[in-house]
């Protein structure tokens, strides 16, 4: 079954940093919220979890119109609480030289 984009969850890297309030976007806990989350990071915790997924790295989170980080639609198989739980846990167990990795490479692009 192909992904429907227009019923697919939206997945921010806002969503999971840590640096950000709740009022700033940040929608997980700070137990598993992770430092300058990226798309390529969702990607990995979305295949973890064996879902359908579409990365979008041209968009921009609506509070931060002018950074352009991307954003990963997912397959509604889950409630968006629970999959927003599913993934910042997967992020969190990221080893953190593999986040930082992550990290710079989005940087140098």
């Amino acid at each position: 079954m192909a992904l429907d984009e227009d019923k697919a969850w939206v997945l921010w890297p806002e969503y999971f940093d840590i640096s950000r309030s709740r009022a700033e976007g940040r929608k997980v806990g700070k137990d598993i919220a992770v430092a300058s989350p990226t798309v390529e990071m969702l990607v990995i915790a979305v295949k973890h979890l064996g879902l359908q997924y579409k990365a979008e790295p041209e968009k921009a989170y609506p509070g931060a119109w002018h950074q352009k980080k991307g954003r990963v639609l997912v397959e509604r198989s889950l409630p968006k609480t629970l999959l927003l739980e599913k993934v910042g846990q997967h992020l969190k167990r990221m080893p953190p030289v593999h986040q930082t990795h992550q990290h710079q490479q989005h940087h140098r692009s």
